[in-house]
């Protein structure tokens, strides 16, 4: 056994990278980041098996293949990690063996030097049918995602049937690695969809990274003489991973900035984005005249409910609950959780008889008693408002005197 040591700067930089992602990992479980870590790893054990090799020539040969197989399931490992069908771990599996098992086949066939086109031809055609197949069966219709999806696998595999039969087979396994790292870039940008730092970063890295293979054939077949350093070809892989670490804290600072203004149960505005949402109401209801309702809305025997069957219902009754009240309500309105059991409303509206018509309506959303988790659960709503400028003239006094209209009309239904 000897050690490539041109090979360990790599290796140490793709070690760290796996070390950055698995401490990732133990912060957010999600699906993505695990897929992420598992395509790491395949690059890490491709780097190990660079970096130590033996000398033998049947166990190079091992070596070899393990070394191009990990690089073909970690580019599936990306794929898949971004794939908008992904959505269970069952669909993350079809879609990695409907990848895989053709990319695999074809790459170890080559790498073991059988020389027979049909075996090619035919997983060539069976990967493609495959593919095709599982597109259409998951949408059932011919969209914009599905087209270009369907056109670039009929793309690739006329391109690889190409390398069939003009003589270089061994160019599939090239055109295999740079299309699945050209989808791992479309599905990043079709997944992410937003021209920030992170999501720019890590698409054009696999762009890169993909034009990195065609590029081989370019320089074997028209500068044999060109030797270009291991270190310039790693660069779209760090572009990658430093581009998916900066995605994952583009999302964190997005979930903790709209944790700030929003509830974390129900997602509704809480009261810091409520007073700015009221304060825009009524500036706009100064400069064009109409009217801001706003109400208070309480929920009837909500802590029996929390007695009765415990909290986890009682946090699935809230989120059935504002299912049911923005079911009354307009586009428009802004409904925000106030309270433990409070909701409160804003709306812009031109006459007294909108805002009763509206608190008759979040009333009646809950005579139907719930149906959570097997359990029918009953409650009812007590609705209070006021109106602008009628009776107040900034949201304190608005918010006072629907929240004392609201325990009149509490007190009126525990008189009957």
């Amino acid at each position: 056994m000897y050690l490539n040591f041109n090979a360990l700067p790599a290796l140490i930089a793709l070690a760290i990278l796996v070390t950055v992602f698995a401490a990732i990992r133990r912060q957010q479980t999600g699906e993505r980041v695990n897929l992420w870590l598992t395509g790491w790893a395949f690059i890490l054990l491709r780097s190990v098996v660079e970096f130590a090799q033996s000398g033998i020539a049947w166990v190079a040969q091992i070596e070899r293949a393990i070394g191009q197989c990990a690089m073909v399931m970690a580019s599936i490992a990306f794929v898949v990690s971004v794939a908008p069908q992904a959505t269970t771990w069952r669909r993350q599996l079809v879609i990695a063996l409907v990848l895989g098992v053709p990319a695999l086949a074809y790459t170890n066939a080559m790498l073991w030097g059988l020389n027979v086109n049909g075996f090619y031809y035919a997983v060539v055609l069976l990967g493609l049918l495959a593919a095709l197949l599982l597109l259409w069966g998951w949408h059932q219709e011919i969209t914009p995602y599905v087209l270009c999806v369907g056109l670039s696998l009929v793309g690739l595999a006329a391109l690889i049937g190409w390398s069939i039969s003009s003589g270089h087979p061994d160019y599939g396994v090239l055109l295999i690695l740079a299309s699945l790292n050209f989808f791992a870039g479309g599905l990043y940008w079709y997944r992410f969809n937003r021209p920030s730092a992170g999501v720019l970063s890590t698409v054009f890295g696999f762009v890169a990274w993909g034009l990195t293979f065609p590029a081989l054939i370019l320089l074997a077949k028209f500068a044999p003489s060109v030797r270009v350093e291991s270190e310039t070809w790693n660069i779209p892989k760090y572009l990658v991973a430093v581009g998916m670490i900066v995605t994952l804290l583009e999302d964190q600072v997005h979930a903790t900035e709209h944790l700030a203004y929003h509830d974390e149960l129900t997602g509704l505005p809480n009261r810091r984005l409520l007073q700015d949402r009221l304060t825009q109401a009524l500036a706009r209801a100064d400069r064009t005249g109409c009217k801001v309702a706003v109400l208070l809305l309480d929920l009837d025997d909500f802590k029996e409910i929390n007695d009765t069957f415990g909290h986890r219902i009682g946090d699935a009754v809230l989120q059935q609950v504002v299912a049911r009240l923005s079911s009354r309500m307009r586009a428009s309105d802004t409904l925000a959780r106030s309270g433990g059991d409070e909701f409160t409303i804003v709306s812009e509206i031109a006459t007294a008889e909108g805002a009763q018509s509206l608190a008759s309506a979040m009333e009646s959303a809950l005579v139907l008693p719930l149906s959570v988790e097997g359990e029918l659960v009953r409650t009812g709503v007590s609705a209070g408002y006021a109106l602008y400028p009628d009776d107040g003239a900034d949201p304190t006094e608005l918010c006072a005197a629907a929240d004392k209209a609201m325990y009149v009309s509490k007190r009126g239904l525990r008189s009957q």
